[in-house]
């Protein structure tokens, strides 16, 4: 069942869905809630002549020589790149719920996708979310952080509620949980 939006202000008034910074009213939309970007982006370096492919595995998130990290308020995504960017908010997400983090339509209309893949965010999950962003348009789009709401969040009740052992984050191959930045960078 997809939670509407006295749903979603129920959850958050009492604490079980939370959100650092906490989210404005006019974030919480019929049955989503509007997810604004966050000023940190990582993109892949222009590869040496000498790397023809990469393996995805744990390497790639700690090969430093592959990865641009910029923290700033304004990204310009350029047509036919790829960057990977996070939400302003850090979200937690209680036993009883699970995610689908979408792109919104305006962006898409520019070419802009918000998430190529994995738009599933588990029960337990505590951190910022990573949006998967490319521009597949003909015009570079600005992204700014802390004003632009590029995703939103849907969230769906599950029929049972996970215990603790379940949860996202209780295995350490859960590498995404607390994460800080747009690439995992191990466990906190």
């Amino acid at each position: 069942m997809v939670l509407s939006k006295p749903d979603i202000l129920s959850y958050l008034r009492d604490g079980k869905l939370r959100f650092t910074p906490e989210i404005e009213a006019k974030q919480v939309a019929q049955v989503s809630i509007d997810l604004r970007l966050g000023r940190r982006f990582s993109e892949f370096r222009e590869p040496p002549r000498y790397l023809s492919a990469v393996n995805v595995d744990p390497s790639l998130w700690g090969s430093a020589d592959l990865w641009l990290h910029h923290e700033q308020d304004v990204f310009r995504l350029m047509p036919g790149r790829f960057v990977l960017a996070q939400t302003l908010e850090r979200v937690y997400v209680p036993n009883d719920l699970m995610g689908l983090v979408e792109g919104r339509s305006s962006y898409a209309r520019v070419g802009v996708t918000v998430h190529v893949t994995a738009p599933k965010i588990d029960p337990g999950f505590d951190a910022q979310i990573t949006l998967e962003m490319a521009n597949f348009g003909s015009v570079a789009v600005e992204l700014r952080a802390g004003v632009d709401a590029p995703a939103q969040l849907i969230l769906m009740r599950l029929t049972t509620p996970l215990p603790a052992e379940d949860l996202y984050g209780a295995d350490p191959k859960d590498i995404f949980q607390y994460q800080t930045e747009p690439i995992p960078r191990g466990r906190r």
